[in-house]
């Protein structure tokens, strides 16, 4: 005798339906007139009138396989699907409720960037790295970016320092704008030593300007909260034309920088980052903006004000200022 299948789990799915095949509407026929099927009936035809619930074993002779009133097998099977369609309905809904906070997280740290936009708003630092990493990728003529703060971290040098060289051996003009603060920063100064010798070109500012990357005159990236966690993508050619003309300005003015620092150098450097100190303490700016405009970290600046006080023989940052407004610094 053929083995009975079991009616399709409800368990994790929804069970498939055995279509009625054309074999299996005769076998069932012939089942109605004999009374049980034929010997020669196909044993996967058997399994499936089994499997619809229209063959059953019979409660007489359990080896004898009767045919059932196909309404019977309706009700049977509907019900077993119905159930099975609440419990995946509940599952559903469960995992809805699952996933909730991790879809909330994911769109809080993402923007999807469509072909073409000429604005994009990026946001998260994964996909604006990505952006900007497959933006390099592509790039064959020109690449210009603006890094403010002083010296960049070793890991972050690291993280672009592949992109950099890649781009520089398909021919690609580098050149990289950082602050006068970059000239203490001995991991930057290699970084840039490095990449200079490699043809980069690279210089410093004294002054404060914002974060700007451009590929091609064509790309630019611009960041769009002060946490770094939010970026723009432009591709408008009149703001990309813009936007490089504010850096080919800024280059003019800035001093080369190729990772050596000689000691006349350092001194011209140090003067210099000392009169933007002065600037900004006359004009009464803030410790904190004061120091993230030159770029340096709270306690290097605490540092130079301690000097500039201990040389005009000043304790206080307003006896400073009074005295720097004084003698016209």
């Amino acid at each position: 005798m053929p083995e009975i299948a079991p009616l399709p789990s409800t368990a994790g799915a929804a069970p498939g339906f055995p279509a009625l095949t054309a074999s299996a509407r005769e076998l069932y026929a012939a089942c109605l007139r004999g009374g049980r099927p034929p010997r020669d009936a196909p044993p996967d035809v058997l399994d499936r009138l089994v499997a619809l619930g229209l063959l059953v074993e019979s409660k007489t002779e359990p080896d004898r396989l009767v045919p059932v009133d196909p309404k019977l097998a309706e009700a049977r099977l509907g019900a077993t699907w119905r159930t099975a369609a609440l419990q995946l309905l509940e599952q559903a809904g469960d995992l809805s409720e699952a996933l909730a906070p991790l879809i909330a997280e994911f769109q809080g740290n993402t923007t999807p960037v469509v072909e073409g936009d000429s604005v994009a708003y990026l946001q998260g630092k994964a996909l604006i790295s990505a952006c900007v990493d497959d933006a390099v990728s592509y790039c064959t003529q020109e690449l210009i970016t603006a890094q403010p703060g002083g010296g960049r971290p070793a890991n972050t040098l690291n993280a672009v320092r592949a992109n950099v060289r890649a781009a520089l051996s398909r021919g690609v003009s580098v050149r990289t704008l950082y602050q006068h603060t970059a000239w203490h920063a001995g991991p930057t100064r290699e970084f840039v030593e490095e990449m200079t010798r490699l043809g980069a070109q690279v210089r410093t500012l004294d002054e404060f300007f914002e974060r700007l990357i451009i590929v091609d005159r064509r790309t630019a990236f611009l960041p769009a909260s002060a946490d770094r966690n939010k970026a723009v993508m432009v591709r408008e050619p009149a703001v990309v034309g813009f936007l490089a003309d504010i850096f080919d300005r800024s280059w003019q003015r800035a001093t080369e920088f190729t990772g050596q620092r000689t000691p006349e150098r350092s001194v011209e450097i140090t003067g210099q980052l000392r009169q933007m100190i002065v600037r900004g303490l006359i004009e009464g700016e803030s410790d904190a903006v004061i120091a993230k405009r030159i770029g340096l970290s709270q306690r290097t600046y605490a540092s130079h004000l301690a000097r500039m006080k201990e040389e005009l023989g000043v304790e206080t940052r307003f006896q400073l200022g009074y005295q720097l407004a004084r003698s016209g610094a």
